[in-house]
């Protein structure tokens, strides 16, 4: 039998053991050499991969009738030629965008914001601006003439 300093002696040797261990495991994770490591290797070389064919395949479309044994032809129909039609030139208007109305209280006249073609233009009931023309308008709507053809544009927002 040991005595009790002596068995005190023994843990207090394995206690200082097992703290510093786990001490110097805490110092060497937080003080790691982070520099890199250079080798120098003068014996590099690329060499590309062989690049592999791609296998094609095409599938044959001849279908065999279950029925009869014989390869299956669909029926053909009779093309039927259409005779176009003349067209007149479609005219094409610029992208316009009704923004809305300017008006003084006690005027007839009314000053129309509209946008052509991405550009904002005053308009007065008459007036024409590269070949757009107002022709009449209110609050909700106008209506526009380009080259003839008329167009009632609604208020965007």
């Amino acid at each position: 039998m040991m005595k009790k300093k002596g068995k005190t002696y023994i843990l207090l040797t394995v206690v200082l053991g097992i703290w510093g261990t786990i001490g110097y495991q805490i110092y060497s994770k937080l003080n790691t050499d982070d520099s890199p490591v250079i080798i120098a290797d003068s014996s590099v070389s690329f060499t590309p991969k062989k690049t592999i064919a791609k296998d094609t395949f095409s599938i044959d479309t001849t279908h065999r009738d279950p029925f009869l044994g014989k390869p299956y032809h669909s029926k053909k129909s009779a093309r039927v030629k259409r005779v176009a039609s003349v067209k007149k030139d479609s005219v094409i208007f610029p992208q316009l965008r009704y923004k809305g109305v300017i008006s003084k209280q006690r005027s007839a006249q009314n000053i129309y914001i509209i946008d052509v073609a991405g550009t904002q233009q005053l308009f007065r009931v008459g007036k024409t601006i590269t070949d757009v023309k107002l022709i009449k308008g209110n609050k909700k709507s106008v209506t526009i003439s380009f080259k003839g053809k008329r167009k009632t544009i609604s208020v965007s927002k």
